[in-house]
């Protein structure tokens, strides 16, 4: 993510970095004409034109309404393939999440990301005030809830197989994965990218059952890389199955090939790991 504040798990409210970042949120539908315009020269981990995959916006219903959308990517291919959940640390266009999804379609899953930070659209918020007032209406809480929505849904697709599902996070979206798989019996591994450490999670996280990877880059501006040793320790110490990777001299945005901080080498050895970790 293109922000210099990103995460409630490093300390911050989540508002205060999305209003850096909600101008960004301006639908799923303009990822074909950025695509063709990156065509001539796609980073190495640029995925969403992969001709073997489809995806697209969806709309969840859950107590028979409409209620938030989310992105979903699988294989074109006829079968029933596991599914990942993958939990964002901003608005979900932000075009790295979307190619996330479809990076786990290629791999072979089904990836959804549910949009976590809908109130931004639903408030119609345009002032830095009103999307503040978005935000603070929208606890952990709620997040955790929009997760399972998203989790439920995939369970009434034909094309995903029947099971346990993987859950991968950023940031935010790191510490919110990992407060669901604490909470929830359906997730059987999760990956965490920079989550940051919030103390008053703690008591959560000894309910952690699932195994963790945990992923940071030593020279993150955003998240204390400190955090991570910190947070293995605690999992280790109470027997939920860790394993921290770290990136040297990786800031914050290593991953995301939409920032100017990307590091291909790190991006490309992260995401084989976390592959072979939820597969």
């Amino acid at each position: 993510m293109c922000l210099d504040r990103e995460s409630e798990g490093s300390g911050l409210d989540r508002r205060d970095f999305l209003i850096e970042g909600a101008a960004a949120f301006a639908g799923l539908g303009a990822f074909g004409a950025e695509g063709a315009a990156q065509k001539k020269e796609q980073p190495p981990t640029r995925v969403l034109d992969d001709p073997d995959i489809q995806h697209g916006k969806v709309t969840f219903k859950h107590g028979g309404k409409e209620t938030f959308d989310g992105f979903l990517a699988r294989p074109k291919a006829e079968g029933t393939f596991p599914a990942v959940l993958v939990i964002s640390g901003n608005v979900i266009s932000e075009e790295y999440i979307p190619n996330t999804c479809a990076a786990l379609a290629l791999a072979g899953f089904v990836g959804l990301a549910p949009n976590l930070f809908h109130p931004l659209a639903d408030s119609g918020a345009k002032t830095e005030e009103e999307r503040d007032k978005a935000l603070m209406a929208h606890t952990k809480y709620d997040a955790l809830q929009d997760i399972q929505v998203g989790a439920d849904y995939l369970k009434t697709q034909p094309f995903v197989k029947a099971g346990g599902m993987g859950i991968i996070g950023f940031c935010f979206g790191g510490r919110m994965a990992m407060l669901f798989a604490a909470r929830s019996r359906e997730i059987d591994a999760v990956v965490a990218f920079h989550p940051g450490l919030v103390m008053a999670d703690l008591g959560e996280f000894a309910h952690l059952p699932v195994p963790v990877q945990l992923h940071q880059g030593t020279a993150d501006q955003s998240v204390e890389p400190t955090s991570a040793k910190k947070l293995q320790e605690i999992l280790k110490a109470q027997k939920t199955p860790v394993e921290l990777f770290l990136y040297e001299e990786a800031d914050h945005d290593y991953l995301a090939y939409t920032c100017r901080l990307y590091r291909p080498d790190d991006a490309k050895l992260a995401w084989n790991r976390t592959i072979d970790f939820i597969g």
